[in-house]
């Protein structure tokens, strides 16, 4: 065999080795879809594209997978490009399928930590989003957010952009630990529970329009990255 084929052939072999290391990847193995461990059939994924994926059933990718201990993982770097329509920053978030109203009985549950490198350093897990009644966006209601640390719930208080909106530190200093928050409406009312104690009500007889929950890592920001890791995640 020639010097050049035998260089063609260390090369194709090399190229060979790579191609089976990524294909091995926990993070693109069926294996590592969420979906495995966690109910998620009346979930989609929206990621940078921007991208939907509605068939979560054995998907995984570096924005969505299970890590080694089977907690669910959005990852982002938040330089990348591709942001859904209307919003600034990309997102790895799951969108919950049904619409509801506040006059309602709707409720998420999350167990989850966020591992941020973002400047400034602030990511949404979870979220009650607006939508009009002819399907089209209408401003987040609600937005829980690790911001610097803390964490942190942005609270709309009238139907209009974001001119208006309270924002309650719920939990100082949860740096990268682990927290649980239950989110619920009631009868055009709102509470927030922080690891079963109870930070916030508001009345939400003001709001004009259609909600759905969403659940993921959502930075607020265009540099850095951001991993939020849930244990445990319920919507209904």
């Amino acid at each position: 065999m020639s010097k050049h084929a035998i260089a063609m052939t260390k090369t194709w072999l090399l190229v060979l080795a790579a191609f089976l290391i990524l294909c091995s990847d926990p993070a693109y193995s069926a294996d590592s879809a969420p979906a495995r461990a966690f109910d998620l059939q009346n979930w989609k994924l929206q990621i940078p594209g921007p991208k939907e994926i509605k068939k979560l059933q054995g998907y995984s990718s570096d924005y969505f997978h299970l890590n080694a201990t089977k907690e669910m993982c959005f990852c982002l770097d938040a330089a990348e490009k591709g942001a859904t329509p209307n919003a600034k920053y990309v997102r790895s978030e799951l969108r919950h399928l049904p619409n509801w109203k506040t006059g309602e009985t709707h409720s998420m549950s999350g167990e989850f930590r966020a591992v941020s490198k973002l400047t400034p350093d602030k990511v949404t897990a979870l979220q009650i989003h607006g939508i009009t009644e002819d399907g089209q966006d209408a401003p987040p209601l609600l937005r829980i957010a690790v911001n610097r640390g803390d964490l942190v719930a942005a609270l709309k208080t009238d139907n209009e952009g974001d001119s208006k909106t309270e924002f309650v530190v719920l939990k100082k200093q949860l740096g990268e630990g682990w927290v649980k928050v239950d989110i619920a409406v009631k009868h055009k009312e709102l509470s927030i529970s922080v690891d079963n104690q109870l930070k916030l009500t508001r009345s939400l007889a003001f709001w004009k329009f259609d909600n759905y929950f969403k659940a993921g890592c959502y930075p607020q920001a265009t540099q850095g990255t951001a991993e939020v890791m849930f244990r445990k995640l319920r919507a209904e």
